[in-house]
């Protein structure tokens, strides 16, 4: 990214308050500087570029020098933020601490740079940071030594010793724990969920390792290693298809943040990582009810200064709300949704994460597809293809597909066959990373020739049945399903039923 899109991308995530500062602290410099020209520039731009900015730069100060001006803005952003940051972020001020302490050091003001140290050290314990921890007794041993140890006994510095002893047995049993459950997250990204009895399996080598893990670390006194350790197994239970039981996990977790909300990061994003997941098992058993105490904590969430994290939050929150109505097919609800979150969500949309966009349009494209507004539905599936970034991960093959079923509303049956092709030859080469229910839209969407009288559409739709219910009762398939009920549009077409109708049909179903 240039250092001028950068800026801008800076710009747009201040808040109100931060905007405030901001002016406080370059206030001597007003109506002086370069730098406060581009801002200027930026503040007042609807839809601010690189180019169009450095025109106007020049136009407003044509001896003026941008690249230098907007390394000096850049640079006056990021200090400003960090400012900040203090009182708000643990970590930022505990790392200030030990600046402050070597900075005490060097000017020969032991006595007060030993304070800061102490006092460093104890909040680094209470806050479970053992990597501040490291440093800080590392620094505070270091000058000790070069003093000759004043006023202290052979007890205490081994005492110091043992403290750094068991913080680096602590962060090596987290890195271990971390990368089991890095390498889960990674497989479920680009490998996708379990479809098979064998890629369970598969599976067992990482489960068996972190529960080794867990089982030989104190668990209970650490909270990272207990976070973490719970974050593998809920996700572990949820890839399997272990819907109940990752619930559970899921809500064991939410009670272990609330008791230690101290040890939150800033923004929470482990803790986001968790509402999602206790709101997806929710989803997965169908237990709408309970959704909204957990929205509801959500929603506190969304007061962070992190703009980044908001509004992918804010996603988090619209899927969550909207999936009651989605899975039910009450698309009129859904559109309302939609509109109450235009300004917050779609129109920032831009900062979502890849995946989190990609989710949003997709969902999106399917609500429009429900209430027969195809020509909608084909622009937004679009849009989520453009996005290189998710190209080669498993969502992607959903989005090929819905938009198939775009083109098929539209009666596009020339680009059906064409990009049909491409997703099967993909399945084809992976057919163990692949769902049975893939298969069957793709067979339906190129079927010809459909039955036209009632009877004896009922009929094909009859013959059909049995290996429909076989999908629901594979857990593997579900997963699939659990996204969209693709096989509810399919018997809506085949009966010329309204998909709302078929929809409802399938959650009452489920029901009984």
């Amino acid at each position: 990214m240039k250092r001028v899109d950068s800026v801008i991308s800076l710009i747009y995530s201040l808040s109100k308050a931060e905007k405030k500062h901001f002016s406080l602290l370059v206030v001597k410099d007003k109506d002086e500087k370069d730098y406060l020209v581009i801002y200027d520039i930026i503040i007042k731009s609807k839809q601010p570029n690189g180019n169009t900015i450095k025109e106007e730069f020049y136009k407003r100060r044509p001896n003026g020098s941008f690249e230098v001006s907007i390394q000096y803005l850049y640079e006056k952003l990021t200090d400003a933020l960090l400012i900040l940051r203090k009182k708000k972020d643990i970590c930022y001020d505990l790392l200030n601490n030990l600046c402050k302490a070597r900075m005490l050091y060097e000017r020969s003001l032991f006595e007060e740079c030993f304070e800061i140290l102490s006092a460093t050290i104890e909040q680094a314990q209470y806050y479970e940071n053992n990597e501040i921890l490291i440093i800080a007794l590392k620094l505070e041993l270091e000058y000790l030594l070069r003093l000759n140890f004043p006023g202290m006994t052979e007890k205490e510095l081994f005492h110091k010793h043992f403290m750094q002893n068991e913080a680096l047995k602590k962060i090596r049993k987290i890195t271990e724990q971390s990368s089991l459950h890095n390498l889960l997250k990674f497989r479920l990204a680009h490998i996708g969920s379990i479809r098979t009895a064998q890629q369970k399996q598969d599976m067992n080598d990482l489960m068996v390792n972190e529960l080794y893990i867990a089982a030989s670390s104190e668990t209970e006194g650490n909270f990272e290693l207990n976070r973490n350790h719970k974050l593998f197994q809920a996700n572990y239970l949820m890839m399997t298809g272990n819907y109940k039981a990752a619930l559970n996990s899921y809500k064991e977790l939410d009670l272990l943040f609330e008791k230690n909300q101290q040890f939150w990061s800033n923004p929470p994003i482990y803790y986001l990582s968790v509402l999602e997941g206790v709101l997806s098992s929710l989803r997965f058993v169908g237990n709408y009810e309970e959704m909204p105490y957990f929205l509801e904590k959500l929603k506190k969430l969304i007061t962070t200064t992190s703009l980044e994290f908001k509004v992918n939050a804010t996603c988090l929150l619209f899927q969550y709300e909207l999936f009651p109505s989605l899975d039910k097919g009450n698309f009129l609800e859904c559109t309302k949704l939609m509109d109450l979150y235009h300004e917050p969500l779609y129109e920032k949309e831009a900062w979502l994460s890849p995946i989190r966009k990609s989710e949003l349009l997709l969902y999106t494209t399917l609500i429009h597809i429900g209430n027969q507004d195809y020509k909608a539905a084909k622009k937004h599936i679009s849009n989520a293809i453009v996005d290189h970034n998710i190209k080669y991960l498993p969502l992607m093959r959903t989005i090929r597909l819905v938009r198939l079923i775009a083109y098929y509303e539209m009666q596009e049956y020339d680009l059906i066959r064409h990009e049909s092709r491409s997703i099967s030859r993909g399945l084809s080469s992976s057919k163990e990373q692949s769902f049975k229910t893939e298969h069957l839209i793709l067979w339906f969407l190129n079927k010809k020739n459909l039955p036209i009288l009632r009877n004896e559409r009922e009929l094909f739709w009859e013959k059909l049945t049995p290996e429909i219910e076989h999908l629901f009762d594979d857990k593997f398939e579900n997963q699939l399903l659990r996204i969209f009920d693709f096989t509810a549009w399919i018997e809506s077409k085949i009966l010329k039923k309204s998909l709302t109708e078929t929809l409802q049909q399938h959650i009452n179903a489920k029901r009984l």
